[in-house]
């Protein structure tokens, strides 16, 4: 698995219940535009605001929907046996990859966290993909992302959503020099063509549900040796990236944007995530005119 992976927004109504219609129409639109992959339950489709049922209900309708990109399903929890739990179900029902972040509020040290994902790691035999976000959970160090993926060969590769490119260095090179099938994938938008420039497999960037294009402009470009190309719409993807800045979560971020470029998902986060107002929007729409023109 490389390239492009969109992290899926989780579409809800105003009452807060899944928009199933809308769930569908945005998986078809992202898999005719051709990306190699699609993740539910991540960051970005707020999995820290459903239930355990609620989860397994959105990894089985994934599974209905995407048939013609890589499959990926979060199954992360601060609980080690709800993170095992899900991770069986996500291998029960076909699905190609297990997205796992680290526990989040309690602070960790390595031994624990290594244990955690050595027990997750045992229990099931699909294909584990690490996930590093430093601002929101325990942080994974080098030396515990090559300890994990020497040992366990169930542990697949990594997502790196986490601002150094000092870190995704050495992790290219300590782990994937070791391993050369361990995948590397940038979490943020901003870092993708210098994730690639390193050696890395790709992206799993939330920008990418609603300007998925140009992600995989540049993601052809590289590919092709088109680099004055690649360049172009990698400015474009970092002046893009600015949109998380705008508002007061990612969520809102995102889903404003969507609203902005006609997708049919409602600007609806479940609490206690809020959307941002009008102002917000405008600031939004400003930014997308200029890095999509």
């Amino acid at each position: 698995m490389r390239g492009v992976i969109v992290p899926l927004v989780t579409p809800f109504n105003e009452d807060y219940s899944v928009d199933l219609n809308a769930l569908e129409e945005h998986v078809d639109f992202l898999q005719k535009a051709g990306v190699h992959g699609i993740f539910i339950n991540a960051t970005t489709g707020e999995f820290t605001s459903l239930s355990l049922e609620e989860m397994k209900f959105l990894a089985e309708k994934g599974r209905e929907l995407v048939t013609s990109a890589f499959y990926l399903v979060g199954t992360a929890s601060s609980n080690t046996f709800e993170v095992i739990e899900l991770t069986k179900h996500a291998q029960d029902i076909g699905a190609d990859y297990a997205v796992i972040a680290p526990p989040y509020y309690c602070p960790l040290n390595d031994e624990a966290l290594f244990r955690h994902y050595s027990m997750v790691a045992e229990k099931a035999d699909i294909p584990i993909i690490l996930y590093n976000i430093p601002s929101c959970a325990n942080p994974l160090s080098v030396s515990l992302i090559k300890r994990l993926a020497t040992e366990h060969s169930n542990i697949a590769g990594i997502k790196e959503t986490i601002d150094s490119v000092n870190h995704v260095r050495d992790v290219i090179l300590e782990v994937k020099g070791e391993r050369e099938d361990f995948k590397v994938f940038t979490g943020l938008d901003q870092h993708f063509l210098n994730t690639l420039i390193l050696g890395g497999d790709g992206g799993i960037m939330a920008c990418a549900n609603f300007a998925p294009e140009l992600h995989l402009s540049v993601w052809k470009a590289f590919q092709e040796k088109r680099y004055e190309e690649a360049f172009h719409y990698a400015r474009k993807l970092a002046k893009l990236s600015r949109v998380y800045s705008l508002a007061s979560s990612f969520g809102s971020a995102i889903k404003l944007a969507m609203s902005l470029r006609g997708f049919s998902i409602k600007p609806v986060l479940r609490p206690p995530y809020v959307m941002d107002g009008e102002e917000t929007k405008e600031e939004i729409k400003k930014l997308l005119d200029e890095a999509l023109d």
